[in-house]
């Protein structure tokens, strides 16, 4: 890997933390000139969520990232849910994976929040 430093701040480090809580992971990314501008002290830094969130919330559910589609890359958008194994099964149709994260197109999680309170309502 080749790390570009940023003629005004270096490596650019920031604090890596949970796309769920929030919470520092311990780890430290560092970011050179990857990021314009000085990096924030903390920032999400992968999609996988802690280990006590992991444990918590995807032991018997799915985490859909939002995420827009720009080129090849997809880049989250900073909105997440977590749903059932069995609902991700009947809304997706598909198998869960193993990592148990997805990443969605934006307006996903919006539809189905309304539709969640849409069946609440019936």
């Amino acid at each position: 890997m080749n790390l570009r430093l940023s003629k005004d701040h270096g490596v650019n480090p920031t604090i890596s933390v949970c796309i769920i809580c929030n919470e520092e992971t311990g780890e430290i990314a560092l970011l050179g000139d990857h990021y314009k501008g000085e990096a924030p002290k903390n920032m999400v830094t992968d999609v996988k969520p802690c280990d006590k969130c992991y444990k918590k919330y995807l032991k018997q559910g799915v985490l859909l990232v939002e995420a827009e589609q720009k080129g090849n890359k997809q880049t989250p958008t900073g909105s997440v849910t977590v749903i059932r194994d069995e609902a991700f099964k009947m809304v997706f149709q598909a198998e869960i994976p193993d990592h148990k994260v997805v990443m969605v197109e934006v307006g996903i999680l919006q539809m189905l929040q309304e539709q969640s309170e849409k069946d609440g309502k019936a």
